[in-house]
This record gives structure tokens, C-alpha cells and sequence, in this order.
């Protein structure tokens, strides 16, 4: 076959086929497809935010809390050492809130949080005595709105507990 019959032959079934009924509607439905130029983009960009805002808040929550674990623990347990190591039962307890403020403020906790002092034994710096710290602390959740306050949980409560023995052979 010659270039000249192929070329005649291709024309008649283009004409053949655009004439047919499932060639109007492809070309309807190519015609309305386009009619959705763009909002690709828009749909990623609503379900990126609607995906990404919650694991967004999540993270900073865990941080958040994470931060209010490592200073509880901190102080209850910094306060406890400091009590024992110190000279007598007057410097003990302010090196032991001194302590706790300290850990809860490498936190983020300035003024927050308190610390009870505990003695198995009077006074309390008595050989082989146990001394009890226990901490507390308000972690406040971010980012929720003062009005939704009273509706939803927005403070969790951290709690820690640490015992020290004070050295039976400790100087005097």
C-alpha cells in the first residue's frame, strides 16, 4: 500500500468515528473533565491542614507533658538529695525547695509546681532517717481556648514520689 491510501484510509475512520455516539460522549466527558483544572491542589492543601493540624497539636502536647514528667521527677528527686547532703534541718529544707525550683524552671515550670518533705524520723536528719519528697505539678494543655476550659480537661496532674536515706556515717 501506498503512503497515499493509508493516509486516505485513516481519514475515513477518523470521520467514521467522530460521527458514532461514543465519540460525542467522550468528547463530552473530556469537555467537562476540564472543568476540574486546579482543584487538585486545593483538595491536597484542605487535607494536608486537616491531617496536619491534629498531629501538629499532638506533638506539641506530648512535649509539653513530656517536659512536666522530666520536671516532677526532677524535683522530687533533686530535693530529696539536697536535703540529705545538707548540714542541718533549717538549710535542709530551703536547699531542698531551692532544688525543686530549679528543676521545675529548666522545664518551662517557673513558680509552678510544689514540693513536699516528708521524715521518718525527728529531727530529720537522723542517721539512716528516711526522707520522702513528693512533687506535684499542673501541666496545663496548649493551645485551649479559656472559654472550652470548663468543657474539656485542659490540666493533667503529674505526681512523683522519691525516697533518700540520709548517710549513717555522714559528717556533723
Amino acid at each position: 500500500m501506498s503512503r497515499r491510501v493509508l493516509r486516505h484510509t485513516a481519514r475515513g475512520v477518523r470521520e467514521l468515528v467522530g460521527r458514532s455516539p461514543i465519540a460525542a460522549r467522550c468528547r463530552a466527558r473530556l469537555a467537562s473533565a476540564g472543568r476540574e483544572d486546579g482543584s487538585a491542589i486545593v483538595e491536597f492543601i484542605v487535607v494536608g491542614v486537616a491531617l496536619i493540624l491534629p498531629v501538629f497539636y499532638l506533638v506539641v502536647t506530648l512535649a509539653r507533658l513530656q517536659a512536666g514528667t522530666y520536671a516532677v521527677a526532677a524535683a522530687a528527686r533533686e530535693s530529696s538529695r539536697m536535703f540529705v547532703t545538707a548540714s542541718n534541718d533549717s538549710t535542709a529544707t530551703a536547699r531542698s525547695q531551692a532544688a525543686a525550683r530549679m528543676a521545675f524552671a529548666d522545664q518551662g515550670f517557673e513558680g509552678a509546681g510544689t514540693v513536699q518533705v516528708l521524715c521518718s524520723k525527728s529531727p530529720c536528719l537522723t542517721p539512716d532517717g528516711v526522707i520522702d519528697t513528693v512533687a506535684d505539678l499542673d501541666v496545663e494543655l496548649p493551645l485551649i481556648p479559656s472559654f472550652l476550659q470548663g468543657a474539656v480537661p485542659s490540666v493533667v496532674h503529674l505526681h512523683s514520689r522519691h525516697a533518700e536515706v540520709v548517710d549513717r556515717y555522714r559528717a556533723r
